[in-house]
């Protein structure tokens, strides 16, 4: 989510913008590539999600994808 302006966009963890932090998963696709698209999220749990359904912008490290499971656990979404 980027802190000005608040849209969710992808997870980026070398940003400064705050999509650094994993804050929500989108529920299937939505192309924003003209614009601002509306689209499902899941941004609140309790919710559990199979962690190999998830699928990551870019090819993060193992470190990466590890912090943003522990980011999206502070929202209640549990990664197993």
């Amino acid at each position: 989510k980027i802190t000005v302006g608040g849209n969710y966009v992808a997870h980026d963890p070398d940003a400064t913008d705050g999509t650094e932090t994993a804050v929500a998963l989108l529920w299937g696709n939505a192309d924003a590539s003209g614009g601002d698209a509306p689209a499902v999220a899941l941004v609140r749990g309790p919710a559990i999600v199979n962690r190999h359904d998830l699928v990551f912008a870019g090819t993060p490290s193992e470190p990466e994808i590890t912090a943003a499971h522990a980011a999206l656990a502070a929202a209640g979404i549990l990664v197993r």
